[in-house]
């Protein structure tokens, strides 16, 4: 008898350890798709705690970076999200990246862009 009681105290506590899971994870579910203002549409791993992140705040695109201490704001980009979309199905459906967008090629274009734009300050406060 005293077996039977045990055995049927385990599986009270193991089905409202599962009630508990099943129950966060569903308000959980519901907590991070209520906004859909803020989507990470890629991402590129830089280090073990730092990347860097294409994100779309009210359709507007943004390069951030990302690392355990800080997270900053690169550039805004001048793609739209469906046009950001849409060059990394074309790219892929190429071939030439086996269905990765190339986004070292992307960085490379926006940092060339800042650099370009650094210096034309530099020449105006001169």
């Amino acid at each position: 008898m005293e077996f039977l009681w045990m055995l049927v105290s385990l599986l009270g506590v193991l089905g409202l350890m599962f009630l508990t899971f099943f129950g966060l994870r569903m308000l959980n579910r519901r907590i991070s798709t209520s906004g859909g203002r803020l989507r990470v549409i890629d991402r590129a791993t830089l280090g073990r705690d730092s990347m860097i992140l294409v994100v779309s705040v009210c359709g507007k695109l943004m390069l951030v970076g990302v690392s355990s201490q800080r997270v900053d704001k690169l550039a805004d980009l001048e793609l739209t999200e469906a046009e950001y979309v849409e060059s990394a199905f074309s790219d892929a459906q190429k071939g030439s990246f086996q269905g990765v967008l190339p986004f070292s090629d992307i960085l490379s274009s926006f940092i060339g862009k800042r650099k370009g734009n650094d210096e034309n300050k530099d020449d105006e406060n001169k």
